[in-house]
C-alpha cells in the first residue's frame, strides 16, 4: 500500500536547494512509492521563502510549484474551521489540520521544535524525512 503522504516546507525547500533525504522523498513520490499531499497553505510559504528569504528567480519558483502541483495526488486548503492548538506554532497546527482534513498517513517534517515532538495527532504521525526513507526500504 502507498502511504498518503504530506510534506511541511521544511522539507520541501530543504528538497530544492539541499537535496539529501528531502529529495529523496520528492523522488520517492515521482517514482509512485508515496502519495504526495499537498497543502496550499504549505504551497504559499515554499513559494515566499523560495522567492522572498532565498532569493530564487520567479520562473523556477513556478516550475516548482507547477512540479509539485503535477506530482501531487490531492490538495487541500485550510480548514473552514480553526485548527486545534497543538504545536505551539500557529502554522503548524495548520498544517496538522490539513493532513488530518487529507486523510494523511504521515506528515514529513523537519521542524524539530513544533511539529515533530508532536509524533502522532488523530491518527496521523509525523516523522522525519530519513524515517519515511527507512520506511519505504524496510518494504
Amino acid at each position: 500500500m502507498t502511504s498518503r503522504v504530506l510534506c511541511d516546507t521544511n522539507v520541501l525547500v530543504s528538497a530544492f536547494i539541499a537535496g539529501g533525504p528531502p529529495s529523496r522523498v520528492i523522488e520517492a513520490a515521482i517514482d509512485g512509492r508515496i502519495d504526495l499531499v499537498l497543502a496550499d497553505p504549505v504551497l504559499g510559504e515554499l513559494e515566499r521563502v523560495l522567492t522572498v528569504k532565498l532569493g530564487v528567480e520567479p520562473e523556477r519558483v513556478r516550475e516548482l510549484r507547477t512540479l509539485l502541483i503535477d506530482l501531487a495526488s490531492k490538495r487541500v486548503d485550510v480548514p473552514m474551521q480553526a485548527p486545534e492548538a497543538i504545536t505551539g506554532d500557529p502554522d503548524d497546527d495548520v498544517i496538522l489540520a490539513c493532513a488530518v482534513v487529507a486523510g494523511v498517513e504521515l506528515v514529513v517534517s523537519g521542524d524539530r521544535r513544533h511539529l515533530l515532538p508532536v509524533g502522532e495527532h488523530r491518527g496521523v504521525r509525523i516523522v522525519t524525512p530519513q524515517a519515511l526513507l527507512a520506511e519505504l526500504a524496510g518494504e
